[in-house]
């Protein structure tokens, strides 16, 4: 009886036994499976996705790069060699413009085209009542020469232009025939003309030619040395001149013009000549 039960007290430990060992077993299966399905949802939850990231760099890129072309697009026309050109050379143009401007005023003055005002000079035809031709002795630098001057009928004046000029009553000027850049323009002035003021007109006017010099006595040509007034300016380009010659009744501007050439030594005497003859 005693054998029997220990027999099967043995049986039931091994048994005891077996099922623990069952039970193990299947706790270790589960809990090696358990881990494999946390770890792909821990790592789910902690990935970022690849697309989201490199378009957010690639906008704040090219956002960045346009800022940099606008900027350098806008320095590049800032720093235009052609833009810069064309503004100097408008500069220029206009700092060259206004000194020809001024050149031209200061001409304008001694090349005077204007027709003559016919109510301010006088009836056409006075001092008129001369012969209709006259013979003169024109002294020139080499010899003395009898020139035959016809009569010419300004505004309220008249002369003798000498052979080899001709005048034009319209626009008081008296020019050589055959080269008319040499020329002298007559103006009767209105009663009350300030010699003061006629001195300081002439000279700005000559300051074309160079710089002005009054000339007295017989440091004026000849034929105009009882003029009231004689100023001469001259450079490369030839001579200006202005003379106030008088009247009893009138004094009259006289503006003249004498480019260098060697129509000059032709020129001067006979215009000289032909000036001394005005009267009213």
């Amino acid at each position: 009886m005693k054998t029997y039960n220990r027999a099967a007290s043995l049986l039931g430990v091994l048994l005891l036994s077996g099922a623990l060992a069952a039970c193990g077993n299947e706790s270790d299966t589960a809990s090696q499976s358990e881990p494999a399905d946390t770890t792909a949802t821990s790592d789910n939850s902690t990935i970022e996705e690849p697309a989201t990231a490199p378009a957010d760099e690639e906008a704040a890129a090219n956002e960045e790069n346009g800022g940099d072309t606008a900027a350098d697009s806008t320095d590049a026309a800032t720093d235009d060699p052609a833009a810069t050109e064309e503004e100097e050379s408008s500069d220029t143009a206009a700092g060259d413009t206004a000194a020809t401007d001024e050149a031209s005023s200061a001409t304008a003055t001694i090349d005077q085209e204007d027709p003559a005002d016919a109510s301010k000079q006088g009836d056409k035809g006075a001092g008129a009542d001369r012969p209709k031709t006259e013979n003169f002795e024109v002294a020139t630098a080499d010899s003395t020469d009898s020139v035959t001057g016809k009569l010419q009928e300004g505004y309220g004046y008249a002369f003798y232009a000498m052979e080899g000029l001709e005048f034009d009553a319209e626009t008081n000027r008296l020019s050589m025939t055959a080269n008319p850049d040499y020329y002298a323009i007559i103006t009767p002035l209105e009663k009350g003309y300030a010699l003061a003021t006629l001195r300081n007109e002439a000279k700005t006017a000559l300051k074309a030619y160079g710089a002005p010099v009054e000339l007295k006595g017989d440091k004026a040509p000849a034929a105009l040395s009882a003029s009231r007034l004689f100023l001469s300016a001259e450079n490369e380009a030839g001579t200006g001149q202005f003379a106030l010659w008088e009247t009893p009744a009138k004094g009259y501007d006289i503006k003249i013009n004498i480019p260098a050439g060697e129509d000059a030594e032709t020129f001067a005497p006979l215009v000289y000549a032909s000036l001394s003859t005005l009267a009213d």
